[in-house]
Order: structure tokens, then C-alpha cells, then sequence
């Protein structure tokens, strides 16, 4: 269960009508009646009467409304708490990054900012969750920089907003590869030209970086068999390193492999993804430690 779901539900009740309540949560109509389908489910119940309008509790849904309210009030004053003991710790620079990105991309600025400020403390938290709860970490104080792969498909509702700064750091792209030895035996240098469908090792579907390559994956349709699925990049790299079968991967996490000759490209840049490296944070939280992170990225 996630806490969002519960703030839905409050402001549904308040609302009184599902696009009145998506519009204040920011998110589409569509998008917004599945995370409240998802808390009934999780609940094993029906709280809402869709039948009339404006919408109604089920007897459910109003024995429920005064524990979700609960809950979250007891959750906010948590986190006030913490975000207060957090704000004493004024040499602290929290970044929350996908995972590839903080293997590969952001030690090397962090290490730079240690070495030029001695009494500094970076924390670094991995994820693969979606750019929403990134950018709720930003606003929730858990987090003064975000760090991700951004496009306007994805971070077209937060990229602009008034309360956030933003920049482009760096460029990626995620190639389509195999190992060399895999290559080999298969006979593959092209996935377009392969003889037999070649074994996907795909990104889980609640992952970021699944949107990412689902487009491509669609297009070229029978070509590509799925038999695995990971939403971490690293474990997809090793499934390919065992010469298992074929998956996009940042560049940025395989330079040494394809230097080396160890991974092959299994197609041209009309199936790679370019990707942006964006960096966010929020104007309301910035201090003077995330400004030294945030000139270096």
C-alpha cells in the first residue's frame, strides 16, 4: 500500500468527482481511478460509489475515510519530525538517482565534492521507482537533488514547475547487446537480419526504464522472444555477460565491456534510445551544500 493512494482517497472525498481530484493530484483521470482501484484492492473492498455523481462513500468507504485521515496525519507529523533533525544536519547532501546512475555516473562528482569540502557528507539513494516518486522526495524534503534520465514524455507534468530548478548534466543512450560469444554462435550481428527470434532480457514493467524501451521492443515484434525480466540494469548486464540473449543497456554502464570486446552492439542508432541526464531540485529546500553538488553536476 502506498501513501499516495490513501491522499487520493481523501481528496476524491473532497472533490466529490474523479477529473476535479486527478487535476489536484497532478496526475492524469486515467492514472488516478487505478491507484484508487489499487488501495481497494489492496483493502479487499469497494469504497467508493461510482454510480452517482458527484461520488459517494460505500459503507466501506466511509468506515475507512477516518483511518486513512489518521494515517496520514500520524505520517505527516513523522516526517516533520525527521525532515527537522535532517535540516540540523546542514552538511548533509541527500541525492536520490536510478540505480545506473549512482554506479556510474555520480561517484565521480561526489568524490570531487568531498575532496573540495572536508565536512561535507553525500548520501545516496537508489531507485527504481517512477519519476512521480522522484519528484515527491524533492518536495517531501527526503531528497535536495534528484538525479534521472529525463524526456518530455516522462517528466513533462514536473519539468518547468515554478519550485524546481533544472538542468541537463550529461547524454546517454541505451544500446541493444549481446555478448560477443553469444554473437558468435547465433550467428547475429543485426537483430533485424537474425535468422530466429533472439532471447529479450527485458526491463520488469513497473520499471523506469521499461517505458523507455518498450516502444522499440514493439516495433521489432517477433524478432525479439522474451525469457527474462529484472528492473535493475546491472543484473540485465550480467544475465548478458552469461551469453543468455540480448537487452538495452545505458552505454554509460557498459563502456569497459564494449571496449573490451566482451559485448557487441546488435544493431545501428536507428535502435538505440538517446537519452538526457537531468538534475532537479527544489528552490524552496536548497542550501548551501546542495548548491556545491549541484554547480559540479
Amino acid at each position: 500500500m502506498e501513501l499516495k493512494w490513501l491522499e487520493d482517497f481523501v481528496c476524491l472525498v473532497k472533490a466529490g468527482s474523479f477529473s476535479r481530484a486527478s487535476a489536484e493530484r497532478n496526475v492524469t483521470q486515467p492514472a488516478f481511478s487505478r491507484r484508487i482501484r489499487a488501495l481497494e484492492d489492496w483493502l479487499g473492498v469497494t469504497l467508493i460509489d461510482r454510480s452517482s455523481y458527484p461520488v459517494s462513500l460505500t459503507p466501506h468507504g466511509t468506515q475507512f475515510l477516518p483511518h486513512a485521515q489518521e494515517i496520514l496525519r500520524t505520517s505527516f507529523s513523522i516526517r516533520e519530525d525527521f525532515r527537522l533533525i535532517t535540516k540540523a544536519q546542514a552538511n548533509t547532501v541527500k541525492i536520490v538517482a536510478l540505480h545506473t546512475l549512482s554506479l556510474y555516473f555520480l561517484p565521480e562528482l561526489i568524490g570531487r565534492m568531498l575532496k573540495m569540502h572536508e565536512d561535507v557528507k553525500a548520501e545516496v539513494i537508489p531507485s527504481i521507482q517512477g519519476v512521480d516518486q522522484h519528484f515527491e522526495a524533492l518536495e517531501n524534503g527526503v531528497a535536495d537533488i534528484l538525479v534521472t534520465y529525463g524526456d518530455n514524455t516522462f517528466d513533462g507534468q514536473w519539468a518547468g514547475a515554478p519550485r524546481f530548478d533544472e538542468k541537463i548534466v550529461a547524454q546517454d543512450r541505451m544500446l541493444p547487446v549481446t555478448s560477443a560469444e553469444f554473437a558468435r554462435v547465433h550467428g547475429i550481428s543485426d537483430i533485424r537480419t537474425a535468422q530466429h527470434p533472439i532471447p529479450l532480457l527485458n526491463y520488469s514493467s513497473f520499471s523506469f526504464s521499461d517505458r523507455l524501451v518498450a516502444p522499440v521492443v514493439e516495433k521489432l515484434g517477433s524478432r525479439l522472444r522474451l525469457v527474462y525480466e529484472n528492473g535493475l540494469s546491472e543484473s540485465l548486464k550480467a544475465v548478458v555477460m552469461m551469453d543468455a540473449g540480448l537487452a538495452w543497456l545505458p552505454e554509460i554502464s557498459i563502456r569497459d565491456e564494449l571496449s573490451s570486446g566482451a559485448l557487441v552492439c546488435a544493431g545501428d542508432e536507428e535502435l538505440m534510445i538517446d537519452l538526457t541526464i537531468k538534475a532537479y531540485r527544489d528552490k524552496d529546500n536548497a542550501g548551501d551544500i546542495d548548491d556545491a553538488m549541484w554547480q559540479l553536476l
